[in-house]
């Protein structure tokens, strides 16, 4: 069985991807730090701790959480499914010019696990925000760790991208030169 995509959709999802990027992401950064009073944010850090979640909920103040919170499931919500519709289209498509693509057909699912890690990463947090002061024990220990893996999945995606472009190229090449 053979996955396909049509170009429109991958226009689509990247024209989707590349207006958030120019337009809401700027915007909506921009509100965060002026709300919250920071431009720190442990979604857009990679490595982080429990306790540094913890002393970011209370350098937030209770407005600033809210504000967080309010983020995390307006915006935040939005966004993995945009860059993950970029993502996964694209490697659809790039998949389809390279030879010996039925093996690599699982790959598509490493966009997918970074986006089931922002939500993760998102519920977490939320839960952190929303009980504190209150310790969340376990929630203050994984919500790191899926960032950690939404950062390596997200990063994995896109040099998968890359790699697929050099291998389409390489076998271009080879072509002509045969």
């Amino acid at each position: 069985m053979e996955t396909k995509i049509q170009w429109k959709w991958v226009i689509g999802a990247s024209v989707l991807f590349l207006l958030f990027l120019i337009f809401i992401l700027p915007r909506v950064s921009a509100y965060s730090s002026e709300t919250i009073g920071k431009s720190e944010s442990p979604d857009q850090s990679f490595l982080y701790s429990g306790s540094q979640l913890y002393e970011l909920a209370e350098s937030y103040g209770e407005s600033g959480r809210k504000t967080y919170i309010l983020l995390r499931w307006t915006f935040d919500l939005v966004w993995p499914i945009v860059y993950t519709l970029f993502l996964v289209a694209w490697t659809i498509k790039l998949m389809e010019y390279a030879s010996d693509n039925r093996r690599m057909r699982f790959l598509v699912f490493v966009p997918i696990a970074a986006a089931f890690f922002d939500f993760s990463e998102n519920i977490g947090a939320t839960i952190v925000m929303l009980r504190y002061p209150l310790k969340s024990g376990i929630i203050q220990t994984i919500t790191p760790v899926a960032t950690g893996i939404k950062w390596i999945t997200i990063s994995l995606s896109f040099l998968l991208l890359l790699l697929l472009i050099i291998k389409i190229i390489g076998s271009k090449i080879k072509r002509i030169k045969d």
